[in-house]
């Protein structure tokens, strides 16, 4: 499935600076897989462990405000994803 996917501006360091980019997957984690082929050491600042997002950043599917961690959500053909950076003060 094609699967485009909006790039937060912090990531665009991985991407040659491009704000959207595609890709191809079943689910969220096949089109992170796929994208860490065409850019390598996203995935690795995504800080994907055991299944799931584990850092600052959520992908939101749709643009909606349904946001996901989990890797094995499914997406379908022409979804758009967006890595957004959520984070904190302390």
């Amino acid at each position: 499935m094609n699967v485009k996917i909006h790039i937060n501006w912090y990531l665009q360091r991985f991407t040659n600076g491009q704000m959207v980019v595609e890709t191809a997957g079943q689910n969220v984690g096949e089109c992170l897989e796929n994208l860490e082929v065409q850019f390598p050491g996203i995935k690795e600042e995504l800080c994907v462990g055991q299944g799931e997002l584990d850092g600052p950043y959520q992908i939101y599917i749709k643009s909606t405000n349904l946001y996901t961690t989990k890797l094995a959500k499914p997406v379908k053909e022409n979804d758009e994803l967006a890595i957004q950076f959520i984070g904190g003060g302390g």
